[in-house]
């Protein structure tokens, strides 16, 4: 047997190892990836506020900023966990008034039989839905307090990393090498977070802005919502823009609520998305858009909805780390935009 055909099979069954690892250790792994990606906020909100404030002391601002991140997520998430206890409510209504605007479009276009709603998606199960929703957030909440543990720890070990470099790499060299890619792992990372933060800051208080306009119900909830959706790629604002829409068909009697709502929000995600976003991003995120998309797709297959949130700081790691070996530079100049993931520009 050849050497390549033992490398081949070698890199297949290490990556099928790997693979099986971060599906079964998804309970422990996905907690561990959020507290890193919150350190990470953390850290450039620290910095945002160091250079308004120059002379505040850096110990109280990462405290005191670490503190106010884990509270508004344990606010966000207690109001999902009471707005998903009121939208679950509203489903017979939903699905009630959906059918009716599917036979009313059957009808305006000519249809001699009836269309309804579960030909078109299949049958819909309330009690299915709430039953998982509701497991859902119990796993969501069972996850907070591993997630503020880790969170507390990355972020008082972040002086330390240095001196834990030096003593795994050893040589000088091999010790500089390794700390470059880190610091251009936290730099990568930490850029995304925070555009992607004050991007969708704005584009959820412009949604909320027109939800309140329009006089929706419950805008606190789906401001929530709306706001996690903005960190996944590409289908996060359409669908955190679809969801209000539907249940804005439940609570007026006309449909152009629902639209207004709908066409608004899709046309400040475009002006956000041409003008704001790429002066925000300007050349840091160097990864292909078709590359995004898959990683997407990879990461919500392999650990579900915080897959998709995760699934862009994940395949930038992984980018960076590919980038430092000949074996595997092809992959991260797959993956980079540029086709050169080592060689960026820095601002």
């Amino acid at each position: 047997m050849s050497t390549r055909t033992v490398n081949t099979a070698q890199i297949i069954t290490g990556t099928a190892a790997g693979l099986a690892l971060l599906y079964f250790l998804r309970t422990i792994l996905i907690p561990l990836v959020i507290a890193f990606v919150l350190a990470v906020l953390v850290n450039a909100l620290v910095r945002w506020i160091q250079r308004l404030w120059p002379r505040a002391p850096f110990w109280t601002v990462s405290i005191l900023t670490g503190l106010i991140v884990i509270f508004l997520a344990a606010g966000g998430i207690f109001v999902m966990a009471q707005g998903a206890v009121q939208m679950v409510a509203q489903g017979p209504a939903l699905v009630s008034k959906l059918e009716q605007i599917v036979q009313s479009t059957g009808r305006s276009m000519g249809l001699r039989e009836p269309v309804h709603l579960t030909t078109i998606i299949g049958s819909v199960s309330i009690p299915e839905i709430a039953g998982s929703l509701l497991s859902g957030l119990q796993g969501l909440a069972s996850g907070v307090l591993l997630i503020i543990v880790y969170f507390g720890f990355i972020l008082a070990g972040q002086q330390r990393i240095g001196r834990k470099i030096d003593a795994v790499a050893g040589a000088s060299e091999s010790s500089r090498a390794v700390k470059d890619v880190v610091a251009r792992i936290a730099a990568d990372i930490r850029t995304y977070v925070w555009v992607q933060t004050v991007t969708g800051a704005i584009l959820t208080a412009s949604a909320a802005l027109i939800m309140l306009i329009v006089g929706l119900h419950n805008v606190l909830f789906w401001s929530v919502i709306f706001f996690l959706l903005t960190f996944i790629p590409n289908i996060g604002v359409t669908v955190g823009s679809i969801a209000p829409s539907l249940f804005a068909l439940i609570q007026f009697p006309t449909p152009w609520q629902a639209l207004v709502i709908f066409g608004a929000i899709q046309i400040v995600a475009t002006v956000v998305g041409n003008l704001i976003y790429p002066r925000l991003q300007a050349e840091t995120q160097n990864i292909d858009p078709v590359a995004t998309i898959l990683s997407l797709a990879f990461w919500t297959f392999l650990w579900g909805l915080p897959g998709a949130f995760l699934a862009v700081p994940l395949t930038l790691m992984l980018m960076m780390v590919f980038a430092q070996f000949e074996s595997t530079t092809w992959i991260a100049a797959m993956l980079s935009n540029d086709g050169k993931p080592r060689f960026r520009k820095k601002r």
